[in-house]
């Protein structure tokens, strides 16, 4: 009979385990920004590219194929030409490079297509190894320089899967390095920064040189499963104790492990998610929950029950160590047909209307701090992809500049012209706050182009040719092919996307359409090719933000577009905008 009482306990104890892990797992599905990566935290609401790294084997481990590959695609262009990733202060950092290249290495074990990202990024990482092994800190006190010992994992990892021993020898010199670098384990350090020295130890084979030191750490561990996230404090770090059950189940530590991933269980918030720290005096972001802290909690508990697993005992417990499988959604879909439509008549907006309606009351220093802490529109993607560090573009009708600006941040020459002085000023401001060099010209496009023959690589423009009649398009189309060497961009409101139709639609029946006359395109080949250029290239971006103009009622088409393989997403052509290029 107790038997049979205890038996039941672990088999509720196993379930409400999983109880917690599927709500932490919603949480991020939750805080995870369309088509691109997981926020920093409930408050701050921006990519956080080294927790979308190292997420990314976490969710393939939890069955969400389609986000880890959504991770890694926002991954893959936003990547920096040198191969590294920046911290949500716009800062490269070897760390999120090295957590960045955790996630596209598992990637491009499901996709080839992200392996040169991933050689990229180890490439960079490899880089910032010194002879003696050292990789500075950038941290100064704040972090102790030898959490970079979980970055070697990833580089180790690296060498192996692309056979490139110069990554092995690298990573192995630095593991010596931290190995003999003074107090490497001290456990004044927050458990969170000590959990990732210790693990990346663990990863890197050398689990007898910390065994002891775990040890040490669960000591203090409290009968209700807590870590003091220092020695002299009795709250506790959430992420940190979170790690530290992973380190233990690697190292055969499974009781203590599962009482803290128990505890963790306790604590979680309604929510799914957990906040930094918990407990009386707590001070590692008390009241915002983490990104990091969801990531380490789904890893414990993947960790818990794969050991479960392989023991053959979760037969049972009901529900333990299951993971629903995606269901393939690969096949294909038949391309839309193209035509052309009339567009609705509207208002042409004078000049202080464009300078209001696309600036409005943003200031160039908020704008340049989202562009640093990588918000950036997801229509830059194919402005990156069909340009390459050292070229020159111009943008024609720039508004604000933020395009042109990301352009200048991945090394390439920005040139921006438009017609509103007011534009002009400000992207003169936000490029003197991102200390980028940019040119600016005042023109009307529809005059002409103020710029001698081949005298930029690319010529693009974004929000423009929409406004103009067939005949401004093909004349403005024209003086872009003749003042560019290499070809002409474009991006319009695409006909083909539905729920921006709609949603435009009715804006402009309520009279609260803001931009003026609008023609949606459903294709801009016949303009290119009606001025001479070839091997067009046409395709739709910004899916998830047509819906921006659907207004609340969203939720279940974003579930729908959720449930969809990015290639069979991308292959509905419902993006809110055209891209298309033409070569000359």
């Amino acid at each position: 009979m107790l038997c049979r009482i205890f038996l039941a306990k672990i088999a509720q104890r196993g379930s409400n385990v999983i109880r917690s892990h599927d709500k932490a797992l919603e949480w991020v599905r939750r805080n995870t920004i369309a088509e691109q990566g997981i926020v920093v935290s409930s408050k701050q609401r921006c990519p956080y590219l080294e927790v979308t790294g190292y997420m990314i084997p976490t969710l393939f481990d939890a069955g969400e194929h389609l986000l880890a590959e959504q991770y890694a695609e926002f991954l893959s262009w936003v990547q920096r030409p040198n191969g590294s990733f920046v911290g949500p202060n716009g800062r490269e950092y070897v760390f999120d490079s090295g957590q960045a290249l955790r996630g596209l290495i598992r990637a491009c074990q499901h996709d080839a297509r992200f392996r040169p990202f991933a050689l990229k990024a180890a490439d960079y990482v490899a880089s910032q190894i010194e002879k003696d092994g050292q990789m500075h800190s950038p941290y100064g006190k704040e972090i102790p320089e030898q959490v970079h010992v979980f970055v070697l994992p990833p580089l180790l990892l690296a060498g192996i899967v692309f056979d490139k021993p110069e990554y092995l020898e690298k990573a192995k010199k630095a593991l010596m390095f931290y190995k003999n670098f003074p107090h490497v384990l001290d456990d004044s350090h927050l458990t969170h920064f000590l959990a990732y020295t210790v693990d990346g130890f663990v990863d890197a084979g050398e689990t007898e040189f910390v065994r002891s030191f775990v040890r040490k750490i669960f000591s203090r561990q409290r009968k209700d499963g807590a870590i003091p996230a220092y020695p002299d404090v009795i709250w506790t770090c959430s992420p940190g104790l979170a790690q530290l059950a992973i380190v233990g189940y690697k190292l055969g530590m499974h009781r203590e492990a599962d009482r803290a991933v128990d505890r963790l269980c306790r604590l979680q918030n309604p929510s799914g998610g957990f906040y930094g720290s918990y407990g009386f005096g707590a001070d590692y972001f008390p009241r915002e929950e983490l990104s990091w802290a969801s990531k380490f909690f789904l890893d414990a508990v993947q960790l818990k029950t794969k050991l479960v697993r392989d023991r053959n005992l979760y037969a049972s417990f009901p529900g333990y160590g299951h993971v629903e499988q995606p269901v393939d959604r690969n096949h294909k879909l038949g391309s839309p047909i193209l035509a052309q439509t009339d567009a609705r008549e509207s208002s042409v907006l004078g000049m202080k209307g464009w300078y209001d309606a696309i600036v409005g009351r943003e200031s160039a220093v908020d704008l340049a701090n989202r562009i640093r802490n990588s918000q950036f529109p997801v229509w830059c993607k194919p402005l990156l992809d069909h340009t390459s560090p050292g070229a020159s573009t111009l943008e024609l009708g720039s508004g604000t500049g933020q395009l042109s600006a990301i352009l200048g941040i991945y090394g390439r020459i920005p040139h921006l012209l438009d017609y509103s002085k007011g534009c002009i000023q400000f992207g003169k401001r936000l490029f003197q706050e991102l200390e980028l060099e940019g040119y600016f010209h005042r023109a009307d496009i529809v005059k002409g182009i103020p710029m001698r023959e081949r005298s930029v690589d690319w010529v693009w423009s974004s929000g423009v040719l929409e406004h103009l009649s067939d005949e401004h398009i093909v004349a403005v189309l024209a003086e872009s092919a003749r003042v560019c060497t290499r070809g002409v961009m474009s991006l319009v409101p695409n006909a083909n996307s539905i729920f921006y139709r709609i949603g435009k639609f009715l804006k402009e029946k309520n009279r609260t359409w803001p931009y003026g006359r609008e023609r949606p395109m459903f294709t801009m080949k016949n303009y290119f090719e009606a001025v001479g250029l070839r091997s067009i290239e046409e395709y739709s971006v910004g899916v998830y933000h047509s819906l921006e103009f659907w207004g609340s009622d969203k939720t279940e088409i974003k579930s729908f577009y959720d449930s969809l393989a990015l290639r069979e997403l991308q292959s509905l052509n419902q993006g809110y905008l055209l891209f298309t290029c033409g070569k000359r």
